[in-house]
């Protein structure tokens, strides 16, 4: 018998926000988190613009002593991971086996580029040796565990952008099949770097808008020019729901289905049969719905040519259905924190649930041939009948990921 899997607690970083009532609020009003980099000097770069977060104090929840020898994308997941707990009044005691699985794209960017350029001058006497903790990208997850006394299976997967919703999807399979009862699961990323900067930069999949940051992503939009690097975590609580209605929880939302599939060899030139059209219709499988019963979808939107493919698959799945459905993409406020960005959509989405809103794509001008959906342009949309969400991930190399979620409603249990 499939067990179900409640979602009980959130913690979010965000560029636009940090908290959930600060992300939610920003999202709501449609408030961009994309600005010029501060972290370093980027004037030499044709991107100068990121999501970075701005007002994030890691001595607020990691001691002193081991700020330091942290990566930021580890200290985004402590504080994430901590705010999760308190947020779902989670206790865990000796014994318990409460679990973590957390997505990452890349390790530490910012120390391996510092503890290398150490190297490459001063000889490898210099190295830290606190280095390899931080690096290795098992390293977020660990850190969680360690510091909340999970003794449950801790795992880390790195899917590119990905990574973040498919570790959740990983912890609601095994909650379904009774292996386990609690876990966190979400995603980090913090690679705003010179060379990560750089990476992205090569290819020309970055946005060049510079003098306009807040209107650099775009997603769906005739004008796109690429997405936006940025930087965050999302840490959710999820629950098997017997577990959560005994102990009373508030529950954001339940997770119906989920499904990861890649695009393979397959070329995306016609559209068809893609590897995010494949995924939606496992995930609807799995969450046993019809696509009519899809009543909100918070769409990958890079604010590349995927915007395409990702309308194009939707299309084919929901038929003419999909025109009536709201579409949005928060990628247009916060960027694309890679790892981070399906929590983010998540936790967004379970907000729709909370407060009976819709969140924008901002900078939403001019439609792009192709892309003819309801993208809920510029401003927010009230709408208290959405009570199923549908969330999509993609990440390099053809990954791809979708997640469905149902609004709660405790009568269910009366």
């Amino acid at each position: 018998m499939k067990r179900r899997t409640a979602v009980t607690g959130i913690g979010v970083i965000a560029p636009n926000g940090i908290g959930k009532e600060a992300f939610w609020k920003a999202l709501e009003e449609g408030r961009s988190g994309i600005k010029r980099i501060k972290s370093f000097d980027a004037s030499s770069f044709p991107t100068q613009i990121a999501g970075e977060v701005r007002d994030f104090d890691p001595f607020e929840c990691i001691p002193p002593r081991d700020v330091k020898r942290t990566s930021r994308a580890i200290q985004f997941a402590i504080a994430s991971a901590q705010t999760s707990m308190l947020d779902s009044q989670l206790q865990i005691h000796d014994g318990d086996e409460v679990g973590v699985i957390m997505g990452i794209s890349a390790s530490a960017a910012e120390i391996v580029e510092m503890q290398h350029a150490i190297f490459l001058e001063k000889g490898m006497s210099r190295v830290s040796p606190f280095t390899v903790m931080s690096v290795i990208p098992s390293a977020p997850a660990t850190n969680i565990a360690k510091l909340l006394g999970c003794k449950g299976s801790v795992l880390t997967i790195s899917n590119s952008c990905a990574s973040g919703l498919d570790a959740i999807g990983h912890a609601f399979r095994n909650i379904s099949c009774g292996r386990d009862k609690v876990y966190f699961a979400g995603g980090t990323d913090a690679q705003i770097t010179p060379f990560s900067l750089a990476m992205l930069c090569a290819p020309r999949a970055m946005s060049t808008r510079n003098d306009e940051p807040e209107k650099a992503s775009r997603p769906f939009d005739k004008n796109r020019d690429g997405g936006i690097l940025s930087e965050g975590c999302g840490v959710l609580v999820l629950e098997d729901m017997d577990h959560a209605i005994e102990k009373g929880k508030h529950i954001y939302a339940e997770i119906l289905g989920y499904a990861s599939r890649c695009d393979g060899n397959e070329t995306c030139e016609e559209m068809k049969n893609t590897g995010i059209e494949r995924t939606i219709r496992h995930t609807l499988e799995d969450a046993e719905i019809e696509p009519s019963e899809v009543g909100y979808i918070c769409a990958h939107g890079p604010s590349d040519e995927f915007d395409k493919i990702e309308t194009m698959a939707i299309k084919q799945v929901f038929g003419k259905h999909a025109y009536k459905i709201p579409v949005s993409s928060i990628k247009s406020m916060i960027g694309n924190p890679l790892a981070a960005a399906g929590p983010l959509q998540l936790i967004a989405s379970t907000m729709v649930f909370e407060r009976n809103i819709i969140p924008p794509t901002i900078n939403h001008e001019e439609p792009d041939i192709g892309c003819d959906l309801d993208y809920v342009p510029n401003k927010s949309r009230k709408s208290d009948n959405v009570n199923t969400i549908l969330i999509n991930s993609h990440g390099f190399g053809g990954l791809n990921a979708s997640l469905v979620i149902k609004r709660f409603q405790r009568a269910e249990i009366l």
